[in-house]
């Protein structure tokens, strides 16, 4: 095996994906399992050879799938009989689209089984679709936004493209990110997702089609999609707004909600930190409160990509509105005409507004900011206060003691001093005590034969005495020098 190389890839260049569908990747790749390792939001893992930057989209979130048994592409065409299809084929879906005749209107709708997996139809299939109805390549590139969750990075994407072909049709395709509400056990959580429109409009009537990608099985467009088919289709294909119109207020209301819902936990945060009192910390609901502040960075970066992902839906909503009044002549009445410019006046307005309102809550989390870095630093000059506090205490407990032991250093002092002064008069009573002397009564002083002993005894003991003292007192400071050499060279 060659040499191995180590890799080192960001998450947003796979798309988020998880570490063990990344392995799977690898594995395709190189042939042999491969170890990948998650640390601080990048993936690391050892491979023969460095991943060039032409493979790294490959590591992603696939757009479509792989089996062509697991499909699920729902076709209505507008015939006499109006029959809606469920195709779980993709090859007899190719062969449906290749050899039947195109209608006059024919929906073509896509589901993915839930935001975060990919489109159930292949590749194959959808690069037939492209082909078989000449569709723009840039169609293509919305549809690999799907299998994914949508990523910030892409926030300003995906607004109405139009393209008039030479027989005078009108290719139109965008993206519509939306907030759902998705209620699990009675608990609110707000998911973000995406559905993209592909529109051709033959002002002459001889052809329409329209495809839809849905981010989810049950999406709410496409079950009214199939209510409206169910009982009257010709509200659906007999105008050439109707289905911009119903995919429009299908998902664009759920952002005053959505923005609502952010706005409710910014304001808890808000009254958690006018009250909590930082000056005065407590382990229990002290450390709650910190937590509930920090959570506002987390909100922050909620709210931070939706302003570039409502000017991206006004933008498209403006550019339906150039649509509307270059068809109106052809192929809209006045009353029609009317219908789609209050409809579009009435989004763009509620957008705006969810505008304003997401720029109320940045300046709020970013006063919220500055109140947590206030209140950081009261929590910070409490603490040290407490901590100054306690070290003047203890400091004043050491001077204390010192106190008591410079006292008791003054009686050993006292004590060691008397016991100098009369050390020599104890010494002399001592040794003239002894029976080695002898007085007599004539007054004459006479040292007895025996003085030797005490002699030869008394000196070697003092030596032995002093010399031990001497060897343990270098012993023990050779111990301390061996105890200090380590510390030092650490």
């Amino acid at each position: 095996m060659s040499q191995m190389v180590t890799n080192i890839i960001n998450e947003d260049e796979t798309g988020y994906i998880l570490k063990e569908k990344l392995e799977a990747r690898l594995h395709l790749i190189f042939r042999y399992p491969i170890k990948v390792e998650h640390i601080n939001g990048r993936y690391r893992f050892v491979a023969p050879r460095k991943v060039a930057p032409g493979i790294r989209p490959y590591l992603r979130y696939p757009a479509f799938i792989s089996d062509s048994e697991k499909c699920n592409i729902y076709v209505f065409d507008n015939t006499l009989n109006g029959v809606a299809h469920t195709f779980t084929n993709s090859e007899i879906f190719e062969s449906y689209i290749a050899n039947t005749q195109k209608p006059s209107g024919r929906i073509i709708s896509i589901c993915c089984q839930n935001s975060l997996q990919p489109l159930r139809i292949t590749e194959q299939a959808w690069r037939k679709l492209m082909s078989e109805y000449d569709l723009d390549p840039s169609l293509f590139e919305l549809a690999l936004s799907f299998g994914d969750k949508p990523r910030s990075s892409d926030a300003g994407l995906g607004a109405l493209s139009v393209h008039q072909k030479e027989n005078g049709a009108f290719d139109m395709h965008y993206l519509i990110t939306y907030a759902e509400d998705t209620i699990r056990g009675g608990i609110s959580s707000w998911k973000i997702r995406q559905t993209c429109v592909f529109h051709r409009h033959d002002p002459s009537g001889s052809g329409s089609l329209w495809v839809l990608l849905h981010a989810n099985a049950e999406s709410p467009l496409q079950k009214r999609i199939e209510h409206i088919i169910a009982t009257s289709p010709a509200a659906l294909l007999g105008q050439w707004f109707s289905m911009h119109l119903l995919a429009l207020s299908t998902y664009l209301g759920g952002w005053r909600w959505y923005i609502r819902s952010l706005g409710d936990e910014i304001e808890k945060t808000v009254d958690i930190a006018l009250t909590l009192d930082f000056s005065k910390p407590r382990p229990d609901d002290h450390m709650q409160g910190l937590v509930h502040l920090l959570k506002q960075q987390y909100l922050g970066d909620r709210i931070l990509p939706l302003a570039s992902r409502l000017r991206s839906t006004l933008v498209t909503l403006r550019q339906l509105e150039k649509m509307n009044s270059l068809l109106h002549s052809d192929t809209s009445t006045d009353a029609a005409f009317q219908t789609v410019v209050d409809k579009l006046t009435y989004h763009i307005t509620s957008l705006e507004g969810n505008l304003e309102g997401i720029n109320v809550l940045e300046r709020k989390i970013r006063a919220i900011s500055d109140l947590l870095a206030v209140s950081l630093t009261v929590e910070n000059q409490a603490v040290t206060i407490d901590i100054n506090n306690k070290m003047l205490d203890l400091n004043q407990k050491l001077l204390r003691l010192t106190d008591e032991s410079l006292k008791g250093n003054t009686t050993v002092k006292t004590v060691t001093l008397v016991t100098l002064i009369y050390l020599p008069a104890s010494f002399v009573s001592t040794l003239l005590g002894m029976n080695l002397f002898d007085y007599s009564k004539t007054g004459s002083f006479e040292i007895s034969p025996q003085f030797w002993i005490f002699v030869v005894i008394a000196v070697p003991l003092t030596a032995v005495t002093v010399g031990s003292w001497y060897w343990f007192s270098r012993r023990k400071e050779r111990s301390k020098d061996l105890n200090r050499t380590p510390e030092i060279g650490a």
